[in-house]
């Protein structure tokens, strides 16, 4: 039964990933939501911060079932990356993880901290990365040094990984995404979020972050046709690996997002 349920997925792949092969009808990259809390010109605070604005944190707009808008971002190459133009190839899951958020670097026994971590994602990678195109996002640091603050509170929270500061600029997130490079399978698109001083697209502040990814290791999976069809407030592989099996043969899933 473990041999089918690797070997299954694989054999299926082929004619599965062709029902979505249609041209993706994404939403335009002018429905990002730029500059969400004002950051970086502000810092987050306990009246400006994901759970005082939306009630909890993680918190993710687009759910599943909704249709995925456009977005372009840069390597730390510069080599740009459009969702649109990847979702003609394969279906595209986005994962965020950030240098100093725990879960990420695999602080946690408990689920969904169980199945969190880089390792976790890089054996999801490995295993998946010929049907799907795995992007790693950076967003702003859930727990960097004071007196910079939590995104998710407002409050200043520190654990074992907080030794940097929030990045402030473009060139210091770049900075900041090399911490992770060596954490990320070669096989995953590192991509760190804008910010106002970036050189693509000058002002726009973490506009993808803010509009797929509000928490600090949250996950969508789009299919080609544009569609959202999972979302994870928490990566969780082993969830997020059923969803991919499903996908690849071909299985139409309700709308379900786990915490």
């Amino acid at each position: 039964m473990c041999r089918l349920r690797f070997v299954l997925p694989f054999l299926l792949a082929l004619f599965a990933i062709d029902d979505f092969a249609s041209s993706a009808e994404v939403r335009p990259s002018s429905e990002l939501k730029s500059n969400c809390f004002d950051f970086p010109s502000e810092n987050f605070n306990q009246l400006n911060c994901i759970k005082c604005t939306y009630g909890e944190s993680p918190t993710v707009l687009l759910k599943a079932g909704s249709i995925a808008v456009d977005f372009t971002l840069h390597t730390l190459e510069g080599k740009p990356f459009n969702l649109k133009s990847a979702l003609k190839e394969k279906p595209v899951v986005l994962i965020w993880g950030m240098y100093t958020c725990p879960a990420y670097e695999g602080l946690g026994y408990a689920y969904p901290f169980d199945e969190c971590s880089f390792w976790d994602e890089s054996g999801l990678v490995s295993r998946y990365h010929n049907f799907f195109t795995f992007v790693h996002l950076v967003g702003p640091e859930p727990h960097p040094i004071a007196p910079y603050t939590n995104f998710d509170s407002g409050t200043i929270k520190v654990n074992y990984w907080s030794t940097i500061e929030q990045p402030l600029t473009y060139e210091t997130k770049k900075k900041v995404t090399e911490k992770i490079k060596e954490k990320t399978h070669p096989n995953s698109i590192l991509l760190p979020d804008y910010l106002p001083d970036n050189p693509y697209k000058p002002g726009m502040s973490q506009a993808v972050w803010c509009t797929y990814g509000m928490g600090a290791r949250t996950a969508t999976v789009i299919t080609q046709d544009g569609m959202i069809r999972f979302t994870q407030d928490w990566f969780h592989a082993s969830n997020m690996a059923v969803v991919l099996d499903e996908i690849l043969q071909g299985g139409k899933l309700e709308e379900e997002v786990v915490s």
